[in-house]
């Protein structure tokens, strides 16, 4: 008979949902993860992989799982006709989702975690036992746990938040180009900007967020700033460019309707922060140590929430907030965004704006 009660389920089996999983499997919890969708596939992302975050991935993967993926050594901002330099130190990886996803997910199988893909949850109803309500195809089933966390991404069935009438779209394709450079390039333009950083010797990933008025394809994307035209004019699509929207940049929320949320579930960072996986993981890793504290007996749920907000408040959320406010600066009229550029390309300046929008591991 199918087992369907478990310690904790993990809604959701993206980098935040999977670190969640393993780590409290790893701690004696029985866990099962649904995923709606079948994994691993191409998601619209930047594939950065911040340096905070590299340690927490090779305790989930191994460490030497993607030892050989290019190193990112420098972020560099094209607006205005100028071209601002940032350290990144010690240096980022370059890491596709495809890839990333298929390790982690794999990571929690390892562990003891329960996985169903293609199972949609439908709905969470709190109480001493919580009821998740899947579909998988024409099969219904009902699962029951102590604790639930969404990590189900920015917009789903459970993840629902008021958002702002200004609608932004996400595109990502990879592209041939020959020696690309060590660094994460970050084309701006009025109402949205491309990233591009190597992801393989003669290859790269181009991902943008823009204004739905502004652009729909990245091939619009690309004429908007006269360095990225230039750039990729000879480049080739490795596979058909693919988009997600809408995109709703919003504060973080820790817990909802009685479940944890982590990853784009808690709050949906401004990606050019290159912050985006190291929350998943770092908050998927709270989490769980929260979860397994109640799951002991050492808190209760209300605790076990208490700890995750104040860890999450303490260590993540100011990088949403130092990332808000670089976007207001790149917001400014241009003389003083000038002024601005020209000081952030300054050491140390430079580095120390870095740091500002990273997670605080510390």
């Amino acid at each position: 008979m199918e087992k369907t009660e478990y310690d904790l389920i993990v809604v959701g089996g993206g980098p935040a949902g999977a670190a969640c999983a393993t780590t409290a499997s790893r701690s004696g919890a029985s866990v099962l993860l649904l995923e709606k969708d079948k994994l691993p596939r191409h998601k619209v992302c930047g594939e950065f992989v911040s340096p905070e975050s590299l340690r927490l991935l090779g305790s989930l993967v191994g460490e030497t799982c993607f030892a050989s993926n290019p190193k990112i050594s420098s972020a560099r901002i094209f607006y205005d006709a100028k071209i601002v330099s940032l350290p990144i130190e010690p240096s980022a990886q370059s890491i596709p989702r495809f890839d990333l996803d298929a390790a982690l997910l794999q990571a929690a199988r390892d562990n003891g975690v329960d996985v169903t893909e293609r199972a949609a949850v439908h709905d969470v109803l709190p109480g001493e036992l919580f009821q998740v309500q899947t579909s998988t195809g024409k099969t219904e089933e009902i699962y029951r746990a102590r604790a639930v966390v969404n990590a189900s991404g920015r917009w789903s069935q459970l993840t629902q938040f008021p958002h702002n009438e200004e609608k932004w779209i996400g595109l990502k394709a990879h592209f041939t180009e020959n020696a690309p450079p060590d660094s994460v390039d970050l084309y701006f333009f009025e109402g949205g900007y491309c990233g591009v950083q190597a992801i393989a010797a003669n290859a790269v990933n181009a991902s943008a967020m823009v204004r739905s008025d502004i652009a729909h394809s990245l091939e619009e994307v690309f004429s908007k700033n006269p360095e990225l035209w230039r750039r990729s004019r000879d480049w080739e699509p490795l596979f058909s460019p693919i988009a997600t929207s809408p995109l709703y940049l919003r504060r973080p929320e820790t817990h909802d309707k009685g479940m944890f949320l982590v990853g784009d579930a808690a709050g949906f960072i401004d990606p050019f922060a290159g912050d985006g996986i190291s929350l998943a993981l770092h908050s998927g890793r709270l989490a769980a140590q929260s979860v397994t504290a109640f799951l002991r007996g050492a808190r209760s749920l209300a605790q076990a929430h208490q700890q995750y907000h104040a860890g999450y408040s303490k260590h993540l959320a100011p990088a949403f907030r130092n990332a808000a406010r670089i976007r207001k600066l790149l917001s400014t009229p241009r003389f003083i965004r000038s002024a601005l550029l020209g000081i952030a390309g300054i050491r140390p300046f430079s580095s120390a704006l870095v740091r500002r929008t990273r997670v605080k591991t510390g």
